[in-house]
């Protein structure tokens, strides 16, 4: 379980973890598709994710769900 400081922002803190982890994530986007990769970097409004070693900016309003493995 990954955790959650009591004031804190839910959705940076688990990117966050999983950046820290480089852990191997699915990203389902609103549209349907899904990205398997593993996330680089994040900001207030994108996730930079390396997919079979290129980066991919995706913006988080296109994030349906995040999920660790591939």
């Amino acid at each position: 379980m990954i955790p959650i400081e009591k004031n804190g922002n839910v959705q940076d803190e688990f990117i966050e973890e999983l950046k820290r982890k480089n852990a191997t994530v699915t990203v389902f986007l609103t549209r349907g598709n899904r990205i398997t990769g593993k996330i680089i970097n994040h900001d207030k409004y994108t996730v930079l994710l390396e997919v079979e070693g290129e980066p991919n900016l995706i913006y988080k309003h296109a994030i349906s769900t995040i999920v660790v493995g591939g």
